[in-house]
């Protein structure tokens, strides 16, 4: 056995004296990183967790940004029949505008607001020019006298009560010809003409739209928001006596980071206790010994503290998946305490000194520990450049936690051994187990190396193939719980309302609001592409069109109808609805706002300056109009995805755009196509910079070609196995899984790594497997455990990145007791000699 360097040897003379000091030290630290937890911030919005970089995902992020209902909740109130649900509603609106957490609320569409409008000049602005016929028609002489005599009939019917406002602010009934050209203008039911309310067409089902006071998504944010729709939807009923029957279902961008906070939080609370538990039990199943767990506990909860206060401090807010690293670092955190426990009993069998056990336990594990930790860190932080920041983050805390791991293995830990040693701890303590029937495969393999190594070949061959054809799935709706009510909310929506799913976004856009010109310029566009999009609808390639054009016409637009309009015989006509309400008995001077309306000719308005009134509802969903300028987005559903991407290609092409007027087309597949490719680019990148990184790494210690390359082997093979497992069963990866082929090839080199250090020190490959064998097989059984507790999440990205990990060392384990024996050869042993 060599004997451990000068340096080691001086170090643990060091330490000897001075482990009280370390341990107190230790602990004071412990609780100063805890200080850290009362800074912790959590961000559960989607759009932080996009990626950045790509055009693509700008675009989307807008979107998001601007008409993502980042700021708004959508409420679905259900109710047994129309009169219950319209009380309801409305009492939960006043109620909700009343709370100072709560901006405003959209209940229902103001006709009175609308009808006026209309009367100021609105009418003539709205109305399609292919309609000017039926309101010409509607002037007619004959037909205003029928239709004074049709409105004297209806008011003298039982139940007219609340018909004579409505009559009296358009006898002629010009505002039912726009209200028809507008509902034919949309796909849904929301511009239905004599809708007062967002009601479903069975009348049972209504909509409120929601704005807090308070935008973003830190967990706080939400969890407050939360409260105050429970604490005023639980007034609402109190206050009206409402029975069960009304529910209250709630969807957007809140209700789904909502959600994810909750489900997030549970889970973190089960994995990362039972991560540990797992770890634990697998020692105790190796061992049959839980001593270490003094060791691991203390030394992995002081760095896991370290490593999140570091995080905090250079991240500032933490998605709530970047949590999960504290599962997977108890896995690989606690393998080289396994290690370095395992070794500290072998010395400590054979050796009366303390000391020197200690001593000769670092000398023989201070390299490999320093290499494979380094191979692991390669792995996580090239992952802490992933484009998704959960993955980044994940990455970033998880490499921190393994730099941090070294020195309190080596420092906290081995202080642990001593002052545990000299209470009489391992005063009769007998070395660990032999791995004898790993030795007898081992053994088997290394004799027959060459059946082994050629059939192992031979099967990373054919697993090669539908390698390369792996499938990357970056639906975000697969990546969160399949069982989510705000997307239940969301389809129940579609559904009932006819409401489309809109995954074509166009955004036309100025950031100069003062400039009337540019305003405008953004109104036209809008309408061009509003065309377009109809073109493309009846050619097939678009299913439906949602555009605000209607209800914010150009200003040229605008002049072509009020040109139209001085045309008709509206002095005529008003003359004549005067003459026939006057010989019908009814007062004309009540009608005097409508007559006057009639005859007016009004001038041009900016429609973005002023939102229609009693349309605010409708049209603030598709216009943005602030300080950082002026947005306005038509939404189109397309036939599929390959005819989103022709439109998208296709829409802006020669078209003329204004000065400051700039036109992004955008939506969710478009986007994750993009994130596919990029999920491509960074699994193929970071796996060639992992292996580029250990190869370096590994290189230099070897400092020979073969074994560098047999060492190497090992892992990437494991991860063309894994490749082409998961596409012959058909399961895809995702953003967030496919970081584990990179880290495997930084994990999985580490068993390689500490086996083939005691094959140098036995010179004999089944000694070597029987004497580390078990710390081997007990590391990769805990960070299975590790990696395996986050695949019992319900969430889907952790999930499947649990799982895949998990599956991915197991295999990479049995490769390194397949194919490495079978490598081993003297070469290393000359290298040692050297």
């Amino acid at each position: 056995m060599t004997a451990p360097a000068p340096l080691v040897v001086r170090y643990v003379r060091w330490l000897a004296p001075r482990t009280g000091r370390v341990l107190g030290s230790s602990v004071g630290l412990a609780l100063l990183a805890a200080l850290s937890l009362f800074r912790l911030e959590f961000d559960v919005g989607l759009v932080s967790m996009l990626p950045k970089g790509a055009p693509r995902f700008a675009d989307y992020e807008r979107f998001v940004e601007r008409f993502g209902a980042q700021d708004l909740v959508i409420a679905l109130v259900r109710a047994p029949d129309r009169a219950s649900g319209i009380r309801f509603a409305s009492a939960f609106a006043r109620d909700l505008e009343a709370r100072p957490e709560i901006l405003a609320v959209r209940a229902r569409v103001d006709r009175e607001a609308f009808l006026q409008a209309l009367r100021e000049g609105g009418l003539p602005r709205l109305l399609p020019l292919d309609r000017y016929d039926e309101i010409e028609r509607r002037l007619a002489p004959e037909n205003v006298d029928a239709t004074v005599a049709a409105m004297k009939q209806a008011l003298s019917m039982p139940g007219a009560l609340g018909l004579g406002s409505a009559l009296v602010a358009d006898p002629l009934g010009l505002s039912m010809v726009l209200g028809e050209a507008l509902a034919e203008s949309r796909p849904d039911r929301a511009l239905d003409p004599g809708a007062e309310v967002l009601a479903s067409p069975d009348g049972r089902s209504f909509l409120l739209l929601i704005r807090p006071a308070e935008g973003g998504y830190d967990l706080r944010d939400v969890e407050r928001l939360a409260l105050t729709l429970e604490t005023t939807e639980a007034t609402t009923r109190a206050r009206l006596g409402e029975p069960g029957e009304v529910t209250v279902g709630y969807t957007g961008a809140f209700a789904h980071a909502r959600e994810d906070s909750v489900l997030l939080r549970r889970d973190i609370s089960l994995y990362v206790f039972l991560a540990l538990a797992l770890v634990l039990a697998v020692f105790y199943v190796g061992y049959r010994d839980l001593r270490i767990l003094p060791f691991v506990t203390y030394h992995l909860t002081v760095t896991t503290l370290l490593a999140l206060a570091i995080g905090i401090v250079l991240l500032g807010r933490l998605n709530l998946i970047s949590l999960a690293f504290a599962a997977i670092f108890y896995g690989l955190g606690i393998d080289a305490a396994i290690h370095f426990y395992t070794r500290f009993l072998e010395e400590r069998a054979t050796r009366d000194d303390p000391e020197s056990a200690l001593a000769h336990s670092i000398g023989a594990l201070l390299r490999p520990t320093l290499l494979a930790t380094a191979t692991t860190v390669i792995a996580f932080g090239v992952a802490g450049f992933s484009s998704l920041s959960a993955v980044a983050q994940l990455g970033l805390l998880t490499a921190i936690g393994l730099v941090l791991n070294v020195p309190a293995t080596f420092v906290v830990m081995a202080a642990l051994l001593l002052w545990f040693d000299r209470r009489g701890s391992f005063d009769r303590v007998r070395p660990p187990t032999r791995a004898t029937w790993l030795s007898a495969a081992a053994v088997v393999v290394a004799r027959y190396r060459r059946v082994s190594v050629p059939g192992l070949v031979v099967l990373f061959a054919l697993a090669a193939a539908p390698a390369t054809r792996s499938s990357i799935d970056t639906d975000l709706f697969h990546l969160r719980p399949a069982e989510s009510r705000a997307r239940a909310v969301e389809q129940e929506i579609q559904r009932d309302f006819g409401f489309t799913d809109p995954h074509g976004s166009v955004l036309i856009e100025t950031a100069r609001v003062a400039d009337p010109t540019a305003t405008d310029g953004v109104l036209r566009v809008a309408e061009v592409i509003t065309e377009r999009l109809r073109e493309q609808e009846r050619r097939g390639r678009v299913l439906s069109v949602t555009s605000p054009s209607p209800l914010l016409p150009s200003r040229a637009t605008q002049e072509a109808r009020l040109d139209a309009w001085r045309e008709l015989p509206r002095e005529q006509a008003a003359d004549r609805l005067a003459a026939a309400l006057d010989r019908s008995g009814f007062r004309v001077e009540r009608f005097e706002d409508a007559i006057r309306a009639l005859r007016g000719v009004p001038t041009f308005a900016d429609a973005t300056a002023t939102l229609l009134p009693g349309l605010e509802i409708l049209i603030e969903r598709q216009v943005e109009r602030d300080a950082s300028g002026l947005s306005v987005l038509v939404s189109f559903t397309p036939k599929d995805a390959a005819a989103l991407e022709q439109v998208a290609a296709g829409l802006t092409e020669d078209l003329d755009l204004p000065s400051g007027v700039s036109v992004v087309v955008t939506g969710r597949p478009l986007m994750e196509a993009e994130l596919g490719r990029t999920a491509r680019r960074e699994l193929w990148g970071f796996l060639a910079i992992v292996l580029v990184g250990t190869l370096m790494l590994v290189g230099s210690r070897e400092r020979r070609v073969g074994p560098t390359l047999a060492l190497l082997a090992v892992p990437v093979g494991s991860v063309v196995l894994v490749l082409g497992l998961t596409q012959a069963l058909g399961i895809p990866l995702t953003p967030v899984s496919v970081v584990v082929l990179p880290l495997t090839v930084g994990i999985g080199l580490d068993d390689c790594l500490y086996l083939v250090e005691r094959y140098r020190e036995t010179e004999d490959v089944g000694e070597a497997v029987a004497r580390g064998g078990r710390a081997l097989s007990i590391t990769t059984g805990t960070t299975i455990a590790g990696f395996g507790a986050l695949a019992l999440s319900r969430y889907p990205a952790l999930s499947g990145l649990g799982a895949l990990a998990a599956v991915s060392l197991a295999i990479c384990f049995l490769t390194t007791l397949l194919l490495l024996p079978a490598l081993l050869s003297p070469a290393w042993l000359r290298r040692s000699q050297r």
